[in-house]
């Protein structure tokens, strides 16, 4: 009998010491759309671990990679409803949802990464004062990829007059398009799923990425040229659903906060080390960079003249007044 109750006791611990944590008393789906090997997803776990850290364990991060939750957009909409609760996208699939994040969009605004970094977190509070109304959501952090490169597999790009009669796939959003155009192009918006099967088919000749995307999604085995033409950063917030977010209480919304934050700093960090490996790598792997073009001037002016014409697409004249003062004074060093 004693031997019994010991074998039983003992196997009650046994049971217990195999036993399933207790489960977290929240859970966020957190979409994106690139892979394993990409910055973005290696923000994501960073986000995932501070995000679990900072909440003692009460809130479960699950990364959902590869757009396996939807479309970047389709989850946006989603978001609003709360029936996912966050995301990392490139800012100007989030324009059509939310305007006001547009301004991180105007062509040649930042001449460097550490610019755009600056510009990034003086205007996380400000959007999220603007983003709830328009899109249901709000940025945690800001992660970016580096500047935008224009690739082709048809020629050398080193001139305006070089670029004509490329097909150039942008992404869906007015300023990338018009940029474009004002180079005298008639660029090919798409879904970034579409991108790489269109490339072999030749459907497009092109398009325009970081060069951390040319090596996470072999954009080297349909392209050939690369070209720096610097025009815009890849920028993309983690943004969080504002109806899963006021539901939660403070003190996890500070954990929430401070978590996107540093995963941001992080991802930068990690953005620009494998920025360099990939330039290297690329060229390899057979690519040949051009740099950026002799007439830069040219493809600059053409664009900034566009400014005017993109408020009333980024949240009105006022607004974006209002922004591009806090990106100045934030980039020459000041506080807003």
């Amino acid at each position: 009998m004693k031997l019994l109750r010991h074998a039983m006791i003992g196997a009650l611990f046994a049971a217990v010491s195999v036993a399933p944590a207790l489960a977290a008393d929240y859970t966020i789906r957190l979409s994106h759309g690139d892979n394993e090997n990409n910055p973005t997803h290696k923000g994501a776990v960073k986000f995932e671990e501070l995000a679990e850290k900072y909440s003692d364990g009460r809130i479960d991060v699950q990364i959902f990679p590869n757009n396996q939750l939807g479309s970047e957009q389709e989850v946006a909409q989603a978001l609003r409803t709360g029936s996912i609760e966050a995301e990392i996208l490139y800012t100007g699939n989030l324009v059509p949802l939310a305007p006001s994040v547009g301004v991180m969009m105007l062509p040649y605004a930042f001449t460097s990464n550490e610019e755009a970094h600056a510009a990034m977190d003086a205007l996380k509070d400000p959007l999220n004062a603007r983003l709830p109304k328009e899109a249901g959501v709000r940025i945690l952090g800001y992660f970016e990829k580096g500047f935008r490169v224009l690739t082709n597999s048809k020629r050398e790009v080193k001139t305006l007059d070089d670029l004509q009669g490329l097909k150039i796939r942008v992404s869906k959003n007015n300023i990338a398009i018009e940029t474009f155009k004002s180079w005298g192009l008639d660029p090919i918006p798409m879904a970034w799923a579409e991108v790489f099967p269109a490339l072999q088919q030749g459907v497009i000749d092109g398009q325009e990425n970081p060069y951390t995307t040319s090596i996470s999604s072999k954009f080297y085995e349909v392209q050939k040229y690369i070209t720096e033409i610097h025009y815009l950063i890849w920028s993309g917030p983690i943004i969080i659903s504002e109806r899963f977010y006021q539901g939660l209480p403070a003190d996890l919304q500070e954990a929430l906060d401070r978590a996107g934050e540093e995963a941001a700093v992080y991802e930068r960090e990690v953005s620009a080390t494998e920025t360099e490996k990939a330039t290297k790598e690329l060229v390899k792997l057979g690519m040949v960079l051009s740099g950026a073009p002799t007439d830069e001037e040219k493809w600059q002016s053409a664009a900034k003249a566009l400014w005017p014409s993109f408020s009333e697409d980024i949240g009105g004249k006022e607004w974006v007044d209002k922004a591009s003062g806090i990106m100045e004074k934030a980039i020459k060093g000041g506080s807003e």
